[in-house]
């Protein structure tokens, strides 16, 4: 094979850092089996449709706005419909500002939100991934920058993170491969911002305009009941919403890895499309599958599926993973074994759904974001339940913080259970993947969870004009125009988090959805509240979705960094990226990860200047992350050993990040600092 870079030779440099991988023919179950890159992909639902970028006028990253700071300020003018590119430039303002901390202290204009000089134009080319039946409708994307160069070619693997529509990868890796010159796939997974709204039958299409649901059929989600069926449902429950991540039947995310390297595929296509003559494929090619979150697990998936070589190596910050059953693994902490280590997602959210509230009162005093009185009443009712003891609030408190300890969050992310419970991410996320996981449909609500609309009520008709942004504004769950509803409330439908509890006569956060969530989750009795055999079925449906999204471990020699914030309490690193890299070491023989956990950091940098202390902002050592392993493709540089990366939280928002808070990761770090995996085990230091 011809040398695409210099001497060494892209060939030479896998085989030099370990890969030695060469393309042999589809194994990967992503839908395709064609072994030529120029022929559109089976997949795709029709061609992919090109826009060209000046980015002067209109740019890849900055959309119908001129600069990055532009783009951050964007609106629709009042009293107009906004366009498909008003909502293309707004879902990428929405990310920006949804995931990176934009404060003039965070790093926005230093570390990252900077452009090249032709980062921000080229072409994009904009596809559906369907399995023939119009219900899946992924959206996939690419983007090649105007400097791309087909002598040296790349191309980044970006799934969203969260449920977030098809840009919402941009901030997180987007941009660093743009300004890089690498060429970026992009898919949304399977989740995107699917809003089907039941009062007018109005649901999103690709693009982003609200349509009758009918008119068109290339629609992000139509929740496709029929009249007899939905209108029963609709006349019981108005203002409801199917959203596609809950309730598309589907359980997307067993298929994120598939999506992933559907994109790279679509990729390839486009590129060969762009430089016919270059003939691209991943003999050829460096592929990074690169994301954050749900993304990084998509990542993860797509690699340890990925028997054929599409993609080179991994960079993936915050992994949602979920470990097999009985793993055997064993994560420990300066010596000492973390007994829960390794916990799938649906567990740990409705352990934290249940205590996080209570425990509040104790890790935040008093707590900023999660209402006392509420949390005061939900310690009492986790006390009548026999979930925790103390004759005190003071000391219930501090038995739901302790009982979080044990499960695996470690105490330096107990400043944020105030917020997530507060921002309600933690009971959004654990009554939407009970539905994902039981493929149950929006007129089967779970545990009396449904989705409404933010009216004048709750549940209520949203505003027209919000509505029709929402495929632009929204994060793809329960959020914005949208809200987590109990339908079982005393009183009436009304929002979960304000809802009165039968059993209590109190508000306390729903503490009847939330225990029933917890039975749904160990398939049993939780404290003194039964299991009924509705629920026992039910927890059988959200096992078996639960059973299709494990990860294997098994990377196949690519070479993989991760990293993650010691502090994060969404996905704390006792049940994400510590467990899994010890499953990789003892599944993946030739393993070539690298795992860097990062002090005073954690999962929403987009939310640290909310925080008693301005953590430092994680998305630095994911753009690191990237650098070092691009130097490592292209020029051989060895990647830094697994370790602790000591960054410091800064003392406020207005503070300028240094080299204090955001220090490097060490190519030679201090023996105090490395992290042990091998065997299955993985050590720590404090």
């Amino acid at each position: 094979m011809k040398s695409r870079y210099g001497a060494v030779g892209i060939a030479s440099l896998l085989a030099f850092s370990g890969l030695g991988i060469s393309y042999a023919g589809d194994q990967t179950g992503d839908g395709n089996g064609a072994k030529d890159f120029t022929s559109r992909p089976a997949f795709l639902a029709g061609e992919p449709v090109k826009k060209t970028y000046d980015g002067v006028t209109a740019g890849l990253l900055t959309g119908s706005a001129t600069t990055l700071l532009g783009m951050l300020t964007f609106t629709v003018p009042a009293g107009t419909e906004p366009s498909p590119a008003a909502l293309r430039t707004l879902q990428i303002k929405g990310s920006y500002a949804g995931l990176l901390d934009l404060s003039a202290g965070g790093g926005f204009g230093g570390e990252f939100g900077t452009l090249s000089a032709n980062a921000n134009k080229g072409v994009e080319y904009v596809g559906v991934a369907d399995d023939g039946t119009g219900r899946v409708n992924v959206t996939v994307a690419v983007q090649i920058p105007s400097h791309f160069n087909p002598a040296k070619p790349c191309l980044i693997a970006a799934p969203s993170s969260g449920s977030r529509g098809i840009y919402g990868a941009v901030p997180t890796t987007g941009e660093w491969a743009l300004n890089k010159g690498c060429a970026v796939a992009y898919t949304d997974k399977g989740t995107g911002v699917g809003a089907h709204d039941l009062d007018t039958d109005r649901a999103y299409a690709i693009d982003g305009i609200q349509t009758i649901a009918g008119e068109r059929k290339d629609l992000t989600f139509n929740a496709n009941l029929t009249d007899a069926n939905v209108g029963a449902y609709r006349n019981a429950n108005p203002h409801r919403f199917a959203v596609k991540h809950l309730h598309s039947q589907q359980n997307p995310e067993q298929d994120w890895g598939t999506y992933t390297l559907q994109a790279i595929r679509t990729g390839f296509y486009v590129l060969n499309k762009e430089f016919p003559s270059a003939r691209f494929n991943p003999d050829n090619t460096i592929v990074i599958a690169s994301s954050i979150s749900n993304g990084g697990g998509a990542s993860v998936h797509a690699a340890e599926q990925d028997r054929d070589g599409l993609i080179t190596a991994v960079v993936v910050s915050e992994p949602q993973v979920n470990l097999p059953d009985n793993a055997r693994i064993k994560v420990m902490r300066n010596g000492r074994v973390i007994e829960n280590a390794g916990k799938p997602l649906f567990d740990y959210f409705t352990y934290a759904n249940l205590l996080q509230p209570c425990a509040a009162l104790a890790s935040t005093s008093p707590p900023i974001f999660t209402a006392s009185d509420r949390a005061g009443n939900r310690c009492a009712a986790l006390a009548q339940s026999g979930v925790i003891s103390g004759a005190t609030l003071a000391a219930q408190a501090s038995d739901a913080l302790a009982k979080l300890h044990s499960y695996g969050w470690e105490p330096e992310s107990d400043i944020l259970h105030d917020s997530h419970y507060g921002f309600e991410f933690t009971n959004l996320v654990a009554s939407a993947y009970a539905s994902a996981y039981a493929r149950t449909s929006v007129s089967e609500p779970i545990c009396g969870y449904s989705v409404g609309g933010i009216g004048a009520t709750i549940p209520g008709a949203p505003n027209e004009a919000a509505q029709k942004q929402f495929w632009a504004t929204g994060s793809g769950l329960a959020a914005g125009i949208l809200a987590l509803v109990n339908d079982n409330a005393s009183g009436g439908a009304t929002k979960d988090t304000t809802s009165i509890s039968p059993s209590t006569g109190k508000q306390d956060f729903n503490i009847d959805g939330a225990l029933c969530l917890r039975r749904l989750a160990t398939g049993k009795a939780v404290g003194n509240s039964m299991l009924s055999s509705a629920e026992k079925n039910l927890a059988e449906r959200v096992r078996n979705g639960m059973g299709k999204i494990r990860v294997d471990g098994d990377l196949h020699g690519k070479p993989t960094i991760v990293v993650q914030g010691r502090a994060d309490t969404l996905l704390p690193v006792n049940h994400a990226s510590r467990p899994y890299s010890a499953l990789n070491s003892e599944r993946d023989r030739n393993s070539r990860l690298h795992y860097y956990e990062v002090t005073d950091a954690n999962h929403f940098d987009a939310l640290v200047t909310f925080y008693p202390r301005v953590l430092a902002p994680l998305h630095v050592y994911g753009v690191r992350s990237l650098d070092l392993m691009y130097n490592h493709l292209t020029v051989g540089t060895p990647l830094p050993p697994s370790q602790v990366v000591r960054a410091q939280a800064r003392t406020s928002a207005a503070t300028p990040l240094t080299a204090a808070n955001v220090p490097p990761i060490s190519a030679n770090p201090a023996a105090g600092n490395l992290i042990s995996i091998e065997a299955g085990t993985i050590n720590v230091p404090n």
